[in-house]
């Protein structure tokens, strides 16, 4: 039993040490052991030496002991002392004695073992940038100096990545089910990533009736598969869960078919078993499916979901057999992210688990309603605006996105992203241009943004106005069948980028949300799904938004009845309620007889590129002439507010507001950001006096009832506004210790703060002034409050050392001076 309990570590002695697991919080001291064999008897020394892989001696200590016929030695291991993930315990064990013979017993044998000091934390609670490539630790180290605090490990490898242990940067475990997941792209070294697709293509084209095409492999929903993803996943898991992965991956550039591209899967034997028992549960009889599908079945066994071409031949507008297998499709999609998701959860309970690169908002599984709630963490690519849909529809889902450029406009993206919500960035460094020009540009920033300004912001709570904008998967499948159905067979052509490019449906939403920020607004998306269950009601919103919401549930409609009968506003493109949610014609709109307005805002997110988006920001903001922000920007268009809540404190940034993904906005007129490249002069008018704080520039500003500021087209201006002066910060410190102990930061933002949490950077500088990376932190502080350890090692420099502590809300600084005794 014991056996099972201890990782043991043999010599060829027999000597050995004994831990209680290879993996150990670092939380509370645990009790080592160290075994010979046969059992002493004599005067006999212990020497304990611990090191980490920085190079740092954690412990270096030796016991004398007077063993009397004894085979196990314990001796305390203190892990509140740990710095590193991986660590090296060694004991030497010498004896002068006599054995149970009489005779002399001398020993001098040494034992080993290598343990994992888990990180300290689960919670993602700052900002983390991670590197793609694999690197030197040489690299890595240069890296770490430009504000990188991870990496990227194949998550099916069984061995740790030491040249990411060597510099203790934490990893995401990426691409451990790409199989299962992402079959229809994926890489492989013998073949282009699209080639399943391709060849899924080649089977429709030699017989466009057959469903052999639309057959998945593997399908989402075959057992043999799920239960070989799942023991992956759980191992997976068990292998990398005492490093605590930043996130784990479940696959890259996932999808049903190639990414977000429209295709007809799944028909497969697997995937119609599982609708059919799906549509059991939202249809409850045979019978009521007849009548919405307009079909004869007798049994549920011979129930058939209709191809696209057969939709298209429809003259009844009737396309609930198409709409609903789109339906399920999603609905597999995220059950199936969701099963892998538990799957690593059911060993590693608290862990950020994803997928990358996800895709815009539309097919492939891309219901961001259902993957919002399937995972607690994405990487997606910003496109169609799924950024704001992912915060809008689970606030506390962590999501990164990827870099890839370098100059002004990148500066610009990860900034945005980070005000938008974003918790990290992922770095791809093909070319290693991260260890020359591109590295030393984004230095600046990243740091910046690492030095608490990030963490500070992740405390925060992002805020939008009462404005919502409905997100309905069922309109987008009413849109794209109408837009496609008289191009007919033409759709199998159609390519993911092709479904990003021509989108009148993504292009609509894309412009609404840019005029409600260029009036100095904010709003969410609210679901199709969260519509029917009264958010409108309990997120207290006075504007609907309906971007050519065509297709309405009865639910749906009743809702957004009430909410006008109770002063509510909507704002409708188009016709809504034209069809049911499963894309049936209704004998008449189901918003027929409720008022709303009518607008024409199409083409606004191309206007606004060249100056001729007056009138239709005039109109939008003539409806919303009684929706005021709170803090106010003169001349706020192609300017974002982003305002964030801390307690009784309010952070406001302000960034110019381009198109993302300018080149794709059609003709060269308007593939351009010029108009936004320009420094603006503008002025922010506050509710009421308030005290003013610079989070940038790290300083006070004083009362304030309005700020002129000049705005760089790059770079944000940030601030925090409170009610009261924030108390000075405090830093209590030990004037003195020795190499090896721990010293205890006692910080505070005075007796209290209106702030909910503030982030304290604590920097510590050895004694020849140079700031020491694995012993610098952001500390989060509740209400103002926190103890910081730092952990010194037996062979750090003596000497001088400065512990310089900021305070990310306020500017304040304050620095303490610890001697540091041999």
């Amino acid at each position: 039993m014991r056996a099972a309990l201890f990782l043991l570590a043999l010599t060829a002695t027999a000597a050995e040490i004994i831990l209680p697991s290879n993996a150990l919080e670092r939380d509370a001291p645990v009790t080592a052991v160290y075994r010979t064999n046969p059992q002493a008897a004599g005067k006999a020394t212990l020497k304990i030496l611990w090191t980490d892989m920085l190079g740092r001696t954690v412990e270096d200590r030796t016991l004398a002991l007077d063993l009397t016929d004894e085979t196990e030695i314990r001796f305390p291991l203190d892990l509140r002392r740990a710095v590193a993930m991986a660590n090296t315990l060694q004991v030497r064990f010498t004896l002068d004695g006599r054995n149970l013979k009489g005779a002399p017993d001398r020993r001098d044998e040494t034992a080993t073992i290598n343990f994992i000091a888990k990180p300290p934390t689960r919670q993602w609670d700052d900002y983390e940038i991670m590197m793609w490539q694999s690197h030197t630790p040489e690299q890595g180290a240069q890296y770490i100096a430009r504000g990188i605090s991870g990496g990227q490990y194949n998550g099916r490898s069984r061995t740790p990545p030491e040249f990411l242990l060597k510099n203790n940067l934490r990893w995401y475990s990426e691409n451990i089910a790409t199989d299962f997941y992402a079959e229809y792209h994926r890489y492989r070294p013998d073949r282009i990533q699209q080639w399943s697709w391709l060849q899924a293509k080649e089977l429709y084209k030699k017989d466009p009736t057959s469903l052999e095409a639309f057959k998945r492999h593997p399908s989402l929903n075959d057992p043999a598969w799920l239960a070989t993803i799942r023991q992956r996943l759980i191992d997976a898991a068990r292998t990398w869960s005492p490093y605590r992965p930043i996130f784990y991956d479940l696959a890259d550039e996932s999808g049903i078919a190639d990414l977000a591209a429209f295709w007809d899967f799944d028909f497969s034997d697997h995937s119609l078993a599982e609708m059919r028992q799906w549509l059991k549960e939202k249809y409850g009889t045979i019978a009521a499916l007849n009548r919405q599908w307009g079909t004869r079945y007798t049994a549920w066994d011979a129930v058939i979901p209709e191809t696209t071409n057969q939709a298209f031949k429809h003259t009844d507008e009737n396309y609930s057999a198409w709409s609903d297998h789109k339906e399920w499709m999603d609905v597999s999609f995220a059950r199936a992210l969701k099963f892998g998701a538990d799957a690593i959860r059911s060993v590693d309970p608290d862990a950020y688990v994803a997928i990358a690169g996800a895709q815009m908002p539309g097919w492939g599984g891309y219901d961001y309603a259902r993957l919002t709630q399937a995972l607690p963490a994405l990487e997606p690519y910003d496109i169609g605006n799924n950024i704001e849909i992912i915060r809008s529809l689970n606030p506390n889902l962590a999501f990164i996105t990827t870099a890839f450029e370098k100059g002004p406009w990148e500066q610009h993206r990860i900034w945005y992203e980070l005000l938008h919500g974003a918790r990290g960035n992922i770095i791809w460094n093909e070319k290693d241009e991260f260890s020359g020009p591109r590295g030393q540009e984004a230095a600046a920033y990243y740091n910046e943004i690492r030095g608490g300004l990030g963490a500070q912001l992740i405390a925060s709570r992002r805020l939008a106005g009462p404005i919502a904008i409905h997100y309905s998967q069922p309109s987008l499948r009413a849109e794209w069948l109408r837009a496609h159905r008289a191009q007919g067979e033409a759709w199998i052509n159609r390519t993911s980028s092709a479904e990003r490019m021509d989108s009148d449906f993504l292009r609509l939403r894309e412009s609404y949300c840019r005029l409600i920020e260029d009036l100095g607004l904010q709003y969410d998306f609210v679901s199709y799904l969260q519509l029917e269950a009264g958010e409108l009601a309990r997120g207290g919103y006075r504007a609907l938004i309906l971007p050519r919401s065509s297709a309405l549930s009865d639910k749906e409609s009743e809702a957004i009845r009430e909410f006008v009968q109770q002063g509510g506003l909507v704002i409708a493109d188009g016709e809504p309620g034209q069809y049911d949610t499963s894309i049936k014609k209704r004998a008449e709109p189901s918003l027929q007889g409720v008022r709303y307005s009518q607008m024409d805002v199409l083409n606004y997110h191309q206007q606004r590129l060249t100056g001729k988006e007056r009138p239709t920001l005039q109109q939008m903001a003539a409806l919303l002439e009684d929706f005021r922000p709170e803090f106010q920007v003169s001349d706020s268009a192609g300017i974002e507010t982003h305002t964030f809540s801390n307690g009784g404190v309010r952070i406001v940034g302000l960034l110019s507001n381009p198109q993302l993904r300018v080149n794709e906005l059609g003709p060269p007129d308007f593939k351009s950001n010029q108009r936004f490249e320009k420094v603006r002069r503008v002025t922010l008018t506050l509710p009421a006096p308030l005290q003013a704080y610079d989070l940038r520039q790290s300083k006070a500003l004083g009362i304030q009832t309005k700020l002129d500021i000049t705005l760089d087209p790059y770079q944000p201006a940030l601030y925090a506004f409170s009610p009261v002066a924030i108390e000075p910060l405090r830093v209590a410190a030990p004037r003195e210790v020795n190499r090896g102990e721990m010293a205890t930061l006692a910080l505070a933002v005075g007796d209290r703060t209106p702030a909910a949490t503030h982030v304290f950077h604590v920097e510590v500088r050895n004694p020849e002034g140079k700031a020491v990376a694995h012993y610098t932190a952001n500390v989060i502080a509740p209400n103002g409050r926190a103890a910081h350890l730092w952990r010194t090692a037996r062979n750090d420099a003596p000497g001088r050392w400065t512990v310089v502590v900021k305070d990310a809300l306020t500017g304040q600084t304050q620095t303490r001076e610890i001697e540091l005794r041999p």
